[in-house]
């Protein structure tokens, strides 16, 4: 986690980055530009970066949420004049806030899949492990309520 928000922690206030001197923000875009590289290649641009944050930065509010930021950019559809930002916001959303989440449902599965061995569909097994991984969701819901509002919604009789 200290990793991430190392490489992409200034994505999160854009406002802050005219606090900082030019050396610190380039600084960070270098940074962010080689966690970003694999061989040759590069997803983004550090120099681009640069001056497409200070243009988006002048644009919104200040304390606004990097999703609230890509937002931003969609809406006005400003995603070919700011490349480079919207693939690093993309890529900073995407990251899980933490792997326990991946590791519940993994393990969530196995258990299942243990219990009821090979003999299901792929569809069913999807809604058996979205169920237990949501087992605080699905306690609260009213089963009888839930099967009542079907019911009405598919009753074949039809009213003379």
């Amino acid at each position: 986690m200290q990793k991430i928000s190392s490489v992409f922690g200034f994505l999160y206030d854009v406002h802050s980055l005219q606090n900082k001197t030019s050396k610190e923000i380039m600084e960070h875009f270098l940074n962010l530009e080689k966690a970003l590289q694999h061989g040759d290649s590069k997803d983004i641009d550090a120099v681009d970066l640069s001056s497409e944050l200070k243009a988006i930065s002048r644009r919104v509010a200040r304390c606004t949420s990097p999703h609230d930021v890509l937002n931003f950019i969609l809406k006005n559809n400003l995603t070919d004049s700011v490349p480079n930002t919207v693939i690093a916001l993309r890529i900073l959303l995407t990251l899980p806030v933490s792997v326990a989440s991946g590791e519940r449902s993994f393990s969530k599965l196995k258990l299942i899949k243990t219990y009821l061995r090979t003999s299901m569909l792929q569809e069913r097994l999807v809604g058996l492990a979205t169920l237990s991984i949501e087992h605080d969701i699905a306690k609260v819901i009213e089963l009888m309520e839930l099967v009542s509002t079907f019911a009405k919604a598919k009753a074949r009789k039809i009213k003379f």
